[in-house]
């Protein structure tokens, strides 16, 4: 398990998430995240990131308060509810943006940003309640 300043990571996580109406898209003490194919800016904040993706943990490692960061993902259109879902934790609402036509790039995105346990069990759970044969 990892530690975060002694706390153990899914603790923090959950702080987080109790956090997150507070800090979703408000630009105090964020950095501008711009994803290719998108037409608009997320301000988004170093914790809500790196605590629950190894890509936003690698490539956000000199990232400050005020940086623009460009990044490329596998499915612009779905990223979106994915900064949701990391900043407030509602795996429901996350779950009920996936479709049978947009599901595989979901994943993608998730594979790609090295998303936590809880996250594939959520797109695992889409998978196995609505595109898995019997």
């Amino acid at each position: 398990m990892s530690v975060i300043q002694e706390i153990p990571a899914p603790y923090f996580v959950s702080l987080l998430h109790e956090e997150g109406s507070n800090y979703f898209n408000n630009k105090s003490h964020a950095f501008e995240l711009k994803v290719e194919g998108l037409d608009r800016s997320f301000f988004v904040h170093l914790e809500y990131l790196t605590s629950q993706s190894t890509f936003f943990r690698d490539t956000l490692a000199n990232v400050k308060e005020g940086d623009l960061v460009k990044i490329i993902v596998p499915s612009p259109e779905t990223f979106e509810p994915i900064i949701e879902y990391l900043y407030f934790g509602n795996g429901d609402k996350w779950y009920d943006t996936m479709s049978p036509d947009n599901y595989n790039d979901v994943w993608e995105n998730v594979q790609h940003l090295g998303l936590d346990e809880k996250a594939r069990t959520i797109c695992l759970a889409y998978y196995q309640n609505n595109l898995a044969i019997e």
